[in-house]
């Protein structure tokens, strides 16, 4: 394996070897088009069905698929890649030797995603072609060990039957059966798991056919989550002060009314900035960086006066980040060496985009356990077998309600990069969840130390109701 120290943003320098020789071009085909310029958008913001986004969308979705979970591109189709069946585009190319995807719009545009053992898979940028995926960032971290004999949750051991519900639970079979028949909890969606824990014991854990265990999926926005949590330990550490101003080297000079934006707010998603809210394509599909989309966006409001998801205000936290960590191999390493990986997630991938900036705000790729594992240290309020793992008091500023938006009757609030639930019918009080795209959710219920993990690949425009599922399982568990 090898190392890349970073020299810039924009320049690597090598240490070591690699292992694989990338001298020869692979050619499918028609040569595909290479763009000789960067791909750069205002926020990020791009059209979903331009086709450069979704020939990106097809390479990274197989990509991550294919080479993180081991998945084939048959069933990639019908799952990752059914929101762009329509288009009629080529089927992407699997370079097993290189360890890239090409995927192709119909003119023959090509977008290529690259894959690391360690960091997942990448776009790479639209004047790099495949030869130049030598050059992305990258950091060694080790085989995951063996946790196959190590009780859950720090381990794979579990104490389930075969239909896969723990002794005395199989009450539970009901509530979790109709998250898989789509429709109990919201029309059309396709469930891939769902797992519920309980004082930090596995009561439920079912999977759609061809998933499993070790099978991992996109986060989309509970990557959010996340990273507030990898912010939590920084916070902790003393890396910054949650309490101060946002260190975006980018807004430090002359008058810039953008230093004014606290890290709080943006946790609460009240920067004020403007942006295409959950719109970043050309960072997620498009292979822009990430800096350059989220520090060019101007105030459209005061800081701290108005509520506007936006996925740049949790990328500016990681932005800030790096800054005061100021130690690029230190940064990538980061939520590996001082959460992830302590609390057992050893099949998680913080992905990121050309320059080792991490794209937190969506593209983690992790697995329902490991899933399970962060809702278990959420419900023990940071605290992981007796270490304490986030500041006393974090998990209680990510559930506390942002002041531009409290929870109301039947709505669901915010908080800072988590949702409350406690003002929906039959859902506790003090509940919070993750929330991501297609039905990606780690609820919390902290009286009861109850986490409910549901995933899934939901198509566009189909619906999952969280709060019915949550509140489904608190009332049967009550019941028993």
């Amino acid at each position: 394996m090898f190392f890349i120290e970073f020299i810039s943003n924009t320049r690597f320098a090598w240490k070591g070897l690699l292992a694989v020789s990338l001298c020869c071009a692979l050619v499918v085909g028609t040569p595909p088009v290479i763009a000789d310029v960067e791909y750069r958008r205002s926020g990020g913001v791009a059209d979903l069905f331009d086709p450069l986004v979704v020939a990106g969308y097809r390479a990274l979705f197989t990509c991550s698929a294919h080479f993180f979970a081991g998945r084939p591109l048959d069933d990639i189709r019908k799952i990752e890649l059914a929101d762009t069946a329509h288009l009629d585009y080529p089927d992407p190319v699997i370079d097993a030797v290189r360890r890239t995807v090409s995927a192709a719009d119909k003119e023959g545009n090509v977008q290529i995603a690259a894959y690391r053992d360690s960091m997942g898979c990448t776009v790479l940028p639209q004047h790099w072609d495949e030869t130049d995926a030598h050059h992305l960032p990258y950091v060694e971290l080790g085989p995951a060990p063996d946790m196959s004999n190590v009780g859950f949750p720090a381990g794979d051991r579990v104490s389930l039957d075969a239909n896969g519900y723990r002794r005395g639970y199989a009450y539970l079979a009901d509530v979790v059966q109709n998250a898989f028949d789509g429709d109990s909890y919201g029309e059309g969606y396709v469930t891939i798991s769902v797992l519920i824990i309980k004082d930090g014991k596995l009561l439920a854990e079912q999977y759609r056919s061809g998933f499993g265990v070790h099978s991992g999926y996109r986060t989309w926005s509970t990557a959010k989550s996340i990273s507030a949590a990898v912010m939590g330990v920084a916070h902790g550490q003393g890396i910054y002060d949650v309490n101060g101003t946002a260190d975006v080297p980018e807004w430090q000079f002359g008058a810039d009314p953008r230093r004014q934006i606290t890290y709080k707010q943006l946790f609460w998603m009240s920067s004020g900035l403007a942006g295409g809210g959950n719109n970043t394509y050309a960072v997620y599909f498009g292979g822009q960086d990430v800096v350059s989309a989220i520090t060019s966006t101007e105030l459209l409001t005061d800081p701290g006066t108005t509520w506007r998801y936006a996925n740049n205000d949790t990328l500016l936290l990681l932005r800030a980040l790096r800054h005061r960590i100021n130690d690029d191999t230190r940064y990538m390493r980061y939520p590996y060496d001082e959460l992830l990986h302590r609390i057992g997630m050893y099949h998680t991938r913080m992905e990121s985009d050309h320059l080792g900036n991490f794209v937190g705000s969506s593209q983690v790729y992790t697995t329902a356990r490991d899933l399970a594992r962060f809702g278990v240290l959420l419900a023990d309020d940071g605290v992981w077998q007796g270490q304490r793992i986030l500041p006393e008091g974090w998990v209680e500023f990510l559930r506390a309600p942002a002041p531009t938006r409290p929870a109301e009757k039947d709505e669901w609030g915010y908080g800072a990069q988590f949702w409350l639930l406690g003002e929906m019918p039959g859902v506790p009080a003090n509940a919070y969840t993750s929330a991501g795209n297609k039905g990606q959710f780690v609820s919390v219920v902290p009286d009861d130390k109850l986490v409910i993990v549901r995933t899934g690949v939901n198509p566009i425009g189909s619906t999952w109701d969280q709060e019915k599922l949550v509140a489904a399982v608190v009332r049967v568990i009550d019941e028993h």
